[in-house]
């Protein structure tokens, strides 16, 4: 008894002193009930086949993190642009204790700074992933755009044994890593966690372009839908910010 006690001090004590870490993620969409049936059945059903070659990485510190898209896992002719965009993911999210920023393109180049999700609400409901106890922690996600306001389902599960608070996509604030997450129809799953890494990290940072919040963006957003030119002339980013 004394022995496992002790045991069992060490494995949480260890855990306690997580300095860093590398993860990876990869991501699965489902079909959104009204695109079936639409002209937008055929290309969505295309980004849904191509999200399997995607993957993500997520680098952490103990003040912040860095989230990306695996640009190197592009395989043959796959057109993976579309699979990121019906992923959610428009550029790397760096991450900070209360909010994120990006960089965004289409609409200028602008740094995107994201609030980071205050209102989880903490389920008594637990999952093993990838070996790792984890619990269920629940949030909405607000959406405006030409189609009108909307409010979408929000899951993460979070593992305390790794208290970084830090998530795939912008998405943390919680008391443990985010292992899985999904909003609406998109889920982030874990494929590889490696912590305390020899080489400690380098986050970086985003350009220095001016910073909008979320309001000025979507703003920006209807506007350019709005202008035909840009509809004509909207064209996929060859270069990544």
């Amino acid at each position: 008894m004394k022995i496992n006690f002790i045991f069992l001090l060490i494995f949480i004590n260890g855990y306690g002193q997580i300095q860093n870490g590398k993860i990876e993620y990869g991501v699965s969409i489902e079909m959104i009930e009204g695109f079936k049936g639409s002209i937008l059945e055929r290309p969505y059903t295309e980004s849904i086949n191509n999200a399997k070659y995607l993957s993500f990485t997520l680098l952490f510190n103990k003040e912040n993190a860095v989230f990306s898209c695996n640009e190197s896992l592009e395989v043959g002719n796959q057109d993976l642009f579309m699979s990121k965009v019906s992923a959610g993911y428009m550029n790397e999210v760096y991450q900070y204790k209360d909010y994120s920023l990006c960089a965004i393109f289409g609409f200028g180049n602008y740094v995107l700074k994201t609030d980071a999700v205050k209102d989880w609400t903490l389920e008594n409901e637990t999952k093993e992933i990838e070996g790792f106890l984890c619990y269920k922690a629940t949030s909405t996600k607000k959406v405006n755009n030409s189609k009108g306001n909307f409010v979408f389902p929000v899951v993460a599960w979070y593992c305390p044994k790794i208290p970084i608070s830090f998530g795939p996509n912008g998405y943390g604030n919680l008391p443990g890593l985010i292992l899985e997450l999904q909003v609406r129809n998109v889920v982030y799953g874990v494929r590889k966690i490696d912590l305390n890494l020899s080489k400690p990290p380098v986050i970086g940072k985003p350009k220095d372009y001016p910073i909008i919040n979320q309001e000025e963006f979507d703003q920006k957003v209807m506007a350019a839908y709005k202008n035909e030119d840009f509809k004509k002339g909207f064209k996929k980013p060859e270069d990544k910010f």
